[in-house]
């Protein structure tokens, strides 16, 4: 009767984990791969991570940081595997500016979606969570489990680099 009530309350557990967290966690992965397919597999996997290990969840932190951190880590992990890092060819930076002419917001933030994705694994994750997830420093360096020194400095790399990938392609950087 025991182990049939313990999994009565995870289950509950889980299923409002889920439905507090869900849209953020797409959110999140949508902005670190390149289709709705990826995004949507991530978030199941994550949730699928956070189901085996909801017993090994401590407190230590909220439980939407532990999260998080699941989601950065299976996202990470994904885009090693699939070697999704590509730079920015000059041929394809050439036909891209000329094309701005035309849409320059749709273009620009395509060009930006390739610049960060360029971006080692940890800078990439400092700007999705502080840029598009609005996260403050401390709860980055939570997620990333890193000072918040550390998140700051990642950030700050990202966005130098970013500076400098953005000028390479044509786009200035503060226009966007």
């Amino acid at each position: 009767m025991g182990r049939q009530k313990e999994f009565k309350e995870n289950e509950v557990t889980f299923n409002l984990l889920v439905r507090e967290n869900h849209q953020k966690i797409y959110c999140l992965l949508r902005k670190m791969v390149r289709s709705h397919e990826e995004a949507d597999d991530l978030t199941q996997e994550t949730f699928l991570k956070v189901y085996k290990n909801l017993s090994k969840f401590r407190n230590q932190s909220q439980p939407g940081t532990w999260i998080y951190r699941i989601a950065v880590n299976t996202a990470i992990n994904y885009l090693r595997r699939e070697k999704l890092h590509q730079f920015l060819s000059l041929e394809s930076a050439n036909s891209v500016r000329e094309e701005m002419s035309n849409h320059p917001s749709e273009e620009s933030r395509e060009i930006l979606r390739r610049a960060v994705g360029k971006l080692p694994p940890r800078q990439q994750v400092a700007v999705m969570l502080r840029i598009y997830q609005e996260l403050s420093f401390r709860e980055i360096a939570a997620i990333m489990e890193c000072t918040e020194n550390a998140a700051k400095v990642n950030f700050s790399h990202a966005v130098n680099n970013l500076r400098l990938s953005l000028r390479k392609a044509g786009v200035n950087f503060e226009s966007m």
